[in-house]
């Protein structure tokens, strides 16, 4: 029986994830995902390539087994706990690295304490926090006793971009740079913002400018703020970053790049063959994806099968 799936939020992860599941079928007529539908505030069409679009889950004809919460990192934890509570297992991008224990720790108690819900939530799925988050618990595998150092960029972050643009209504246009900083494990933003010309003023400049920098999710970073006639010439969907492990006779370098919202939502996709794989196991809760077994997130319908397709 197919896993049914919905995206909630329709940016551009959630195209990308509805992207991924079109290749998936096209590939595989015996894909082990279905996709029920799309939810959107803004439900302004019937469907998305023959998927329907609505505004509110209870519109759906199928219910949900589980809900790829697409949405920014400000606000995706509330369509969580709404899913939640419907008693629907959910798959998230919260992308917050100092924030995440305290929510997992949070939707744990929310899951089973507060709800008694048999539901599953993955919290932080995409490539960093997920992927890479995986890569650092490994990496002292082949490389006892040394440190672990992640350096981020060049590249859009799509979390701080949707922060900046959610801080002042007349921002026309704004994008989030991360680039490497000045050692390895440091990073620094620039941060490129189009004001509405009714805008186009010191005071306003300097105002949206000291937001930014005194933000939580800037003032621990070496942040830049510009604003540029247009961010075209500074905008990309690409991002990456580069993990060092070095210790005696061992080099460790792991190398991550590519388009962001893609590898989110690949991230997510995969998160929810192995949120119902958890659910198998009548195992509930939240959990990040390193706490997850690997070939839970492998499609194929046996062990074997699995570790073929990873050639082990």
């Amino acid at each position: 029986m197919k896993t049914k799936i919905a995206i909630s939020s329709w940016g551009n992860v959630g195209k990308a994830i509805a992207g991924i599941h079109r290749q998936e079928e096209k590939l595989d007529t015996n894909h082990d995902m279905e996709l029920v539908g799309i939810i959107r505030r803004y439900a302004q069409t019937q469907n998305e390539e023959n998927i329907p679009v609505v505004g509110d889950v209870s519109e759906l004809a199928a219910k949900p087994d589980i809900i790829l919460c697409a949405a920014p990192s400000h606000c995706v934890i509330e369509d969580v706990e709404k899913y939640l509570r419907l008693g629907i297992s959910t798959v998230d991008c919260f992308d917050d690295h100092k924030e995440i224990n305290k929510q997992r720790e949070r939707l744990n108690l929310f899951i089973n304490d507060t709800l008694k819900i048999k539901a599953v939530s993955i919290i932080g799925s995409g490539w960093d926090p997920g992927f890479n988050s995986i890569q650092r618990s490994l990496a002292g595998l082949v490389a006892a006793g040394s440190e672990v150092i992640t350096s981020f960029g060049p590249g859009r972050s799509m979390g701080h971009t949707t922060t900046v643009k959610s801080l002042h209504p007349d921002i026309k246009e704004a994008v989030s740079l991360t680039l490497p900083g000045a050692k390895p494990g440091l990073q620094r933003r620039e941060v490129y913002i189009e004001l509405n010309e009714a805008l186009k003023n010191k005071n306003v400049q300097e105002k949206i400018n000291n937001d930014i920098l005194t933000h939580p999710y800037f003032r621990n970073d070496d942040s830049h703020v510009f604003f540029v006639e247009s961010i075209t010439p500074h905008d990309t969907r690409m991002h990456g970053g580069i993990i060092t492990c070095q210790a005696d006779k061992v080099d460790v370098t792991i190398k991550l790049h590519g388009d962001n919202p893609l590898m989110t939502a690949s991230a997510m996709y995969a998160s929810a063959r192995a949120a119902k794989r958890i659910m198998d196991k009548g195992k509930y809760g939240c959990f990040t994806l390193a706490e997850i077994e690997p070939l839970d997130f492998i499609k194929g319908g046996t062990v074997t099968e699995r570790l073929a397709r990873i050639k082990y």
